[in-house]
């Protein structure tokens, strides 16, 4: 019988690689993480309600308790006494990772390869990288996705040192809707680190991108409405979730998806990074166990619920703004940040159908598109 290379290879090294990777090593398995680039640089933020712990609590760069919804009747203001919305910094968060496996010699991350084949060969798995032939028994596809999804979050955002203090950095500015550019649903993102210091995001849930031009003249409009006196970019961060109920790349028999590729970005939301760390959660586990790794993270009513939801911001989106607005005026303290977050409590579930309007929803349950 052959002897592998590895015990597991992951193919990816991003956020869900990096994330199962330590996981793994700190358990002290014998793998090696694939990854395209030569280095890792400061690149985003992940930002999300804190609900369970994981293995990167210390990169979270900063905390809120209160956000904000800017809808057409006006401001949502919301907060909790328990969940936290944190904002993980991905250079902290990738300094993590490569610290976890550099401390295990019987893990590597491979950087600058890419695996441009993968196959079974018998018992065993075969990478083909440019430099060589990597072989593993489990393999781990934590690769960006290469389906394009029919509906999605599409984003563009600079973070910027401002001269005036404008910003409020106790408040997430989560949702400011603006006049629709896109064909769906369109807002402003600010996360605010200081009084002259934040994220500011433009972002839309739409069939498809607005493209980099109208991207960019949106995002300076916002930022010179805030009046900041002047403003030095610090970063960039843009990017494309997939918003589609069973958006994941084709089953292949024995190989484990994970990431983006493999669900668990949230259908009506877009939020990845919890779901990411719940993945690899599980995933670990069924390593400890010696089971085959279950990598859905939805219910069947989860997955209706998000179905009826996309459905009808899909097809009215001019009423996106105010539907967001009634979930965010109406739902209970912490309900709906919780089913946000992959919640599955009934009561979170109820919370959230009983706070929007029912006739477009009972429409969009009953006659599926």
């Amino acid at each position: 019988m052959p002897h592998a290379d590895f015990d597991i290879a992951i193919m990816g090294g991003g956020c869900a690689g990096l994330s199962i990777a330590t996981r793994l090593a700190s358990a002290g398995r014998n793998l090696c993480v694939i990854e395209p680039r030569t280095a890792y640089h400061d690149d985003r933020a992940w930002s999300f309600w804190r609900t369970a712990p994981d293995p990167f609590e210390d990169c979270v760069r900063a905390t809120w308790q209160g956000w904000d919804i800017g809808g057409p009747s006006g401001i949502v203001h919301r907060e909790s006494a328990r969940l936290r919305y944190q904002s993980v910094s991905a250079g902290a968060f990738y300094d993590r990772a490569q610290s976890v496996i550099s401390d295990h010699p019987d893990a590597q991350l491979l950087l600058g390869q890419s695996a441009h084949s993968v196959n079974r060969a018998g018992s065993i798995w075969e990478i083909g990288t440019q430099d060589d032939i990597i072989t593993a028994n489990h393999v781990i596809d934590a690769r960006s996705p290469s389906r394009i999804p029919t509906y999605g979050q599409f984003f563009l955002g600079w973070e910027i040192q401002a001269q005036n203090a404008v910003f409020d950095p106790d408040r997430v500015q989560l949702m400011q809707f603006r006049k629709a550019r896109s064909k769906g649903v369109d807002f402003v993102y600010i996360l605010p680190f200081a009084r002259d210091r934040a994220l500011v995001e433009v972002t839309s849930f739409a069939p498809e991108s607005l493209g980099q031009d109208i991207f960019k003249t949106w995002l300076e409009t916002e930022i010179t409405a805030l009046d900041t006196g002047g403003f030095t970019i610090l970063r960039e961060e843009s990017g494309a979730l997939p918003m589609e109920v069973g958006y994941r790349e084709p089953h292949y028999e024995g190989l484990i998806r994970m990431g983006l590729s493999g669900g668990a970005a949230r259908p009506s939301t877009g939020y990845a990074f919890a779901r990411i760390q719940a993945q690899a959660d599980h995933v670990a586990h069924a390593f400890r166990r010696g089971t085959r790794p279950e990598t859905n993270l939805d219910s069947a009513f989860t997955t209706f619920m998000d179905r009826v939801f996309l459905q009808v911001i899909q097809t009215i989106p001019e009423r996106g703004p105010a539907l967001f607005e009634s979930l965010f005026r109406n739902a209970p303290e912490d309900r709906l940040e919780r089913f946000l977050s992959g919640s599955t409590n009934p009561i979170d579930r109820l919370s959230v159908m009983t706070s929007l309007p029912t006739l477009p929803f009972l429409r969009a349950a009953l006659a599926p598109a």
